[in-house]
């Protein structure tokens, strides 16, 4: 019976994720991470920045704002804010760009692989750089705070 409430109330914790190991003191990027996290399953709604619903630039802009960091709001100004840092070089917290179908869609990075966006099929969720998908549109990395 003890197991099964522990059980039941671990379930109900907040999800951590692993975001980089810096070694020091968490850095903004890891709470910005956190707080996008805490956002999974909201749906998509194009045009809406939150809070219960988002398109993929008003998710980033919702999320950043939170942490009183001023991006634009479209994903075509977000495409040129801050400036591009390599992959080895990326953070948590980055932004990932990706050019689909001529469309920008922009996430914020979690760690080397994975990254949190609003999704138009499955709201906000995480994905990963390693599926075929992300890596064909792959577009480039940003760096705003």
């Amino acid at each position: 019976m003890l197991l099964c409430l522990i059980a039941a109330l671990a379930g109900c914790a907040p999800k951590k994720v692993k975001v980089y190991e810096y070694g020091g003191p968490p850095q903004k990027g890891d709470a910005i991470v956190q707080y996008a996290v805490g956002l999974l399953g909201k749906p998509y709604k194009n045009g809406a920045k939150g809070p219960d619903a988002f398109d993929c630039s008003g998710f980033v802009y919702y999320v950043y704002k939170r942490y009183e960091i001023n991006v634009p709001y479209t994903t075509e100004e977000l495409v040129r804010t801050g400036y591009q840092v390599p992959r080895e070089n990326v953070l948590a917290g980055d932004l990932v760009i990706f050019t689909i179908k001529r469309s920008y869609h922009i996430g914020i990075m979690m760690n080397e692989r994975e990254f949190v966006h609003a999704s138009t099929s499955k709201g906000v969720a995480i994905g990963t750089l390693d599926l075929p998908y992300w890596r064909r549109s792959f577009s480039h990395f940003r760096r705003v705070m």
